[in-house]
Parts: structure tokens; C-alpha cells; sequence
């Protein structure tokens, strides 16, 4: 008499959107034998982290949850509010903080990333934020209220940090009744999507909305009042300003230190190493999401965190689906402008061709990043109206029928 094998024990560490879209994939095998253990340090399940925004308009948290029915399956068990504090390759085990031990054959980790404040002296006090989950959002809201209600007055807020993330928490801000100021290192706003001409047009936008903008500027020093809370912020041109709140955006810190503190291999820029199957240098370990790290490239859209994910179910249900690589398109509404860029947008390849239209005073921006053959579409920039985005993107590497300046030029009507 023959037994049934027994399934496959599967620990998901991290129960964020990358988890959620592998939990998915895998049970979406009704025959699957397998029983996954998802492990979560947050106290509510995944949710759209892309979102967070929503919450300053009204929304609930409870709203930005993502729909998991895989989570409810008989062979899945969901662990919140608990955090993996050690991996045990040889015992083939993890250990939490609640103490508990849970043993795997194949260990996922889907940790994520966290969001990285600058290196300086009062970076940590009261009034300083992240901008990462609900759990900051209503750390920033709850200080506000506080605050406002204390000084009895309207606060003053700057955003540390220029990217898209930045431009969302300083719209987050004014919403909030708060005068906001964006700080950006570099030379222009959204320097890794944006070219000069694009990024000057972002700024006239939030200027004109009432945001003010500090480029090539670094902080130096964030100062506490009497109370220990921020009120000032000091600039490497010997500057400052007077704040009360401080919010973070200067790039994401991959949570890797599970896979380092047991000689899993970590890019030195941070992250764990992944082949195209999504496998660490343990092949029983496997990564996904902001946690890993590909050909020296980190996941920095959602839509990689999601090819990951898939990848790696794919690949224990016995498929060879591989991982490419990160497509670093989006396209956004941040601070209440359109913006998008796509492909080659910063013009990198080799006699490539720019065909651009700029009307800064209607705020519009649109460029096309053409091969030397100057109809080939290798990428593009659009500001102000990012209609075409969808069908744009899907021409990347196709040579255009039309005149390319059809395509960014006006339509006259």
C-alpha cells in the first residue's frame, strides 16, 4: 500500500505585497502539495503600499488591503504581529521573537525594504518620520494633531528626499494643512527618471501649487527646541529653516540582515543575491521582492516585486519561468502632476536620438528616446499628461510608423 508523500513545508518570512503574490501563485495549483507558513513583524495583513497617500484623503487603512482568498486556504497558516529573528540553514528552521520555531524545507524571504533617513545629528527626534507603511502615516498624523494643537498654529513640514516617494509625502503634507518644502540633493527633482528639462517643469508644478522646492541642497543638522522636538533644519550652505516636521524619503535600505547574519550572499550595495529562479546562494533559500537583489540591481517597482514572486512559485511547482530583471517604468500622479517615463528616458544608449516637446508655462513635457535609426522607440518622459503612457510603453524596441513628432507634438484642433 502506497502513502501519499508529504507536503512540502514552505516559510514565507514577510507578509507584504510580494508574499501575498506568491501565496497566490502557489495555491493558485489546486493540486499543490504544499503547506506555507507566512510570517509577518506588521499587525495587519498585506496591503497596497503604493496607496499610502489615500489615507490622507479620507481613507481607511482597512481599505488599502489587498484581497488574499490564498490566505484562507486549509494548507496556508498567516502569522502577524511576530518577527523572524534568525535563520538556521543547517537545522533548516527559523526562530521569532515570540520564540517560537517553525521548520522549512523551502524559506522565502519576502522582508522588503525600509526607508533610509540621512546621516545626521537630530535625525532621530520627535517631529522626524519615515514614509513607508500605515504604521508611519499614523505616527505622522497623530504628531500633527499634536503639535498644532501645542504650538496653536499651522505647521511647517519638509521633505528630505526628491523622488517620486518625496513628492507624494510633501502633497501628503499640504493636505494636511502643513507648509511644505521639498529638500533634493541632486540637481533636479526625480533625478533617476527625469532629465533636466522634466524635472525644472515638475518644480514650476509644485511651486505653482504652493510647495516650495530646495535643489543641490544637503541637510546638515536637524535642531530640537526646548521640548526636544525638531524646529530647525540646517543646510550645508550654512542656511536653515525653521520646521516642525521632517519626513524621510531618501531611498529604501534593503531588510537583509536575516540572510547576512547567516552567510547568505548579500550584494555589498545591499541585498540578497538572486539567480533568475529567484534562488540564493542556499538553494533551499529563495528571495523576493525589495529584499533581493538581481545582476547588482534591486526591485524598485511593484511590477518586479510581482514577476519575483510569480517566479518563484512557478519554479517549486516544477516550471522554469525566469526572472529578467526589473522594468523601472511607472508612471505616477505625485503632488497632483502627471509623470511618467519608460525605457531609456535619461537618453543613455549610444547616438540616440531626443525627439521632445516643452511648453513650460502650460506644464507639459513630452520626449521620445528614438534609436539612431531615429524611428526605433527606446524610451520617453512625459509630464503634465501622461495619457499616452500605456500605449507608448508597449512600442519600447518597435520602430514607429508614424513621424515620431507626432507623438509628442500637440494635436491642433
Amino acid at each position: 500500500m502506497s502513502t501519499r508523500p508529504s507536503p512540502i513545508e514552505i516559510v514565507v518570512v514577510g507578509a507584504g505585497m510580494a508574499a501575498q503574490r506568491f501565496v497566490t501563485r502557489l495555491l493558485a495549483s489546486a493540486s499543490a502539495r504544499v503547506r506555507v507558513t507566512v510570517i509577518g513583524d506588521e499587525n495587519r495583513p498585506p496591503y497596497d503600499r503604493t496607496r499610502l497617500r489615500e489615507l490622507f484623503l479620507g481613507a481607511a487603512a482597512g481599505d488599502l488591503q489587498l484581497p488574499c482568498p490564498a490566505f484562507e486556504d486549509d494548507r496556508v497558516t498567516v502569522i502577524l504581529d511576530d518577527r523572524v529573528l534568525r535563520i538556521d540553514r543547517r537545522a533548516r528552521s527559523v526562530r521569532t521573537r515570540s520564540r517560537r520555531v517553525y521548520s522549512y524545507d523551502v524559506l522565502v524571504l519576502a522582508t522588503g525594504a525600509y526607508s533610509a533617513r540621512v546621516a545626521v545629528e537630530g535625525a532621530a527626534l520627535p517631529g522626524c518620520f519615515s514614509y513607508r507603511t500605515i504604521a508611519d502615516v499614523k505616527d505622522l498624523r497623530r504628531f500633527v494633531r499634536a503639535r498644532s494643537d501645542g504650538l496653536g498654529r499651522s505647521l511647517r513640514g519638509v521633505v528630505v528626499g526628491g523622488g517620486p516617494l518625496g513628492l507624494e509625502a510633501a502633497g501628503a503634507l499640504q493636505t494636511m494643512g502643513i507648509a511644505a518644502t521639498v529638500v533634493q540633493y541632486a540637481e533636479r527633482l526625480m533625478d533617476a527618471q527625469l532629465d533636466v528639462t522634466a524635472g525644472s517643469i515638475v518644480k514650476r508644478h509644485l511651486q505653482a501649487r504652493g510647495i516650495a522646492v530646495r535643489t543641490a541642497t544637503r541637510v546638515t543638522r536637524i535642531d530640537p527646541d526646548e521640548s526636544g522636538a525638531v524646529t530647525a533644519i540646517e543646510f550645508q550652505d550654512g542656511s536653515f529653516q525653521r520646521v516642525d516636521v521632517v519626513v524621510f524619503t531618501v531611498g529604501m535600505r534593503a531588510r537583509d540582515e536575516l540572510a547576512r547574519n547567516a552567510d547568505i550572499e548579500v550584494d555589498p550595495r545591499g541585498g540578497v543575491v538572486i539567480d533568475e529562479g529567484c534562488r540564493t546562494s542556499d538553494a533551499a533559500v529563495l528571495a523576493i521582492g525589495d529584499v533581493a537583489c538581481f545582476e547588482g540591481r534591486r526591485a524598485g517597482r511593484t511590477g518586479a516585486a510581482y514577476d519575483m514572486a510569480e517566479v518563484a512559485a512557478e519554479r517549486l511547482l516544477g516550471g522554469t519561468r525566469s526572472f529578467t530583471g526589473s522594468d523601472e517604468s511607472a508612471a505616477a500622479t505625485v503632488a497632483g502632476v502627471e509623470v511618467a517615463s519608460f525605457g531609456d528616458a535619461l537618453t543613455r544608449t549610444p547616438d540616440a536620438v531626443d525627439v521632445l516637446y516643452a511648453d513650460p508655462v502650460a506644464g507639459v513635457y513630452r520626449k521620445l528616446v528614438l534609436a539612431e535609426d531615429a524611428h526605433t522607440l527606446l524610451g520617453g518622459i512625459l509630464v503634465g499628461d501622461a495619457s499616452a503612457y500605456g500605449a507608448l510603453r508597449t512600442l519600447v524596441g518597435a520602430r514607429l510608423e508614424d513621424d515620431p513628432a507626432s507623438y509628442v507634438l500637440p494635436v491642433r484642433g
